[in-house]
């Protein structure tokens, strides 16, 4: 969770302070409502001006997980003491929630060119939700997205901003354009993601899946962890265990959990450095290396 203080002085205020730069702008908050839960009843409360990206759609009902566009004032006075921002630093995550938009754009115009960035079509033409507002999804697409196509897709706004796994603020500087507005361009949305690309931002995700693992399997260990240090500590030991030839999902977090039940150093020790060869040598899986390890131990004798 973030403490206030790390929302207000490290992320709200450096948004704040490159807006206030640039007169014509308004900063906006966009927050995955699935990972903030209550935050539309907070918004209501607050009076701010906001609106679900999914109004309009054939999700308008599914409030509870839907995108939301809120305004966020300039006058930082004000809104240190804005007992919704509070809640915000309070209640958000590091990486899976919030990111701010820097635009000239209304916010109906800015929800509406938001809008038509939610759908993709996969090479064999399935049409899929581009979960853009989630951060991580949004980190991936800087790498995945082509150079035209990021352009298109990040031209609402001069800046966007989000919060990456280690808990570090990131912007992304674009050019922006209000192209989405004029009738006499064909407008390129939905993108259509190529092989290369689908397959880039489901690799990107694993961290996160193989986390969601963590969270419900060994959810004490995982969260004894320091926030900033979780996703290296994935990044490590997945690569580990795909060194054994592990690649199923459950496997690459069945080793990650080992490594956080058992010490980091556990696949040096003579017991588990047996199994894992044989793990190696695709003479067993790794889920059958971990109970046989259990069933060996002294406790279990």
């Amino acid at each position: 969770m973030l403490t206030h203080h790390h929302f207000q002085q490290l992320y709200l205020d450096s948004a704040l302070a490159s807006v206030s730069s640039t007169d014509d702008c308004t900063l906006y908050g966009l927050v995955d409502h699935a990972g903030m839960p209550g935050l539309a009843k907070k918004l209501i409360q607050s009076g701010l001006d906001w609106v679900s990206l999914f109004d309009g759609q054939p999700e308008e009902a599914a409030l509870s997980v839907a995108p939301l566009l809120f305004v966020i004032p300039s006058d930082q006075t004000n809104l240190r003491n804005n007992q919704l921002f509070d809640w915000i630093g309070e209640h958000g995550t590091y990486t899976s929630s919030l990111s701010f938009l820097a635009s000239p754009l209304s916010l109906q115009d800015l929800a509406r060119g938001l809008r038509l960035r939610l759908d993709a079509v996969l090479p064999d033409e399935m049409e899929v939700m581009l979960r853009f507002f989630d951060p991580r999804i949004l980190e991936a697409l800087v790498s995945v997205l082509s150079d035209h196509q990021k352009q298109a897709f990040f031209s609402l706004a001069r800046s966007w901003w989000f919060v990456d796994r280690r808990g570090q603020l990131q912007r992304i500087q674009t050019s922006f354009s209000a192209t989405d507005f004029t009738e006499s361009l064909a407008i390129e949305f939905p993108f259509t993601l190529t092989t290369a690309q689908e397959g880039a931002l489901l690799d990107a995700s694993e961290p996160d899946q193989v986390a969601q693992l963590l969270q419900s399997n060994a959810q004490e260990e995982y969260q004894a962890l320091p926030l900033d240090q979780r996703y290296d500590f994935i990044l490590k030991y997945s690569a580990a265990a795909k060194q054994l030839g592990i690649e199923a999902l459950h496997e690459l977090a069945l080793y990650c959990a080992v490594a956080l039940l058992q010490g980091e150093a556990f696949a040096t020790r003579a017991n588990w450095s047996l199994v894992l060869q044989a793990v190696k040598n695709k003479q067993i899986s790794l889920t059958q290396a971990v109970a046989h390890i259990d069933t060996h131990t002294p406790e279990a004798a």
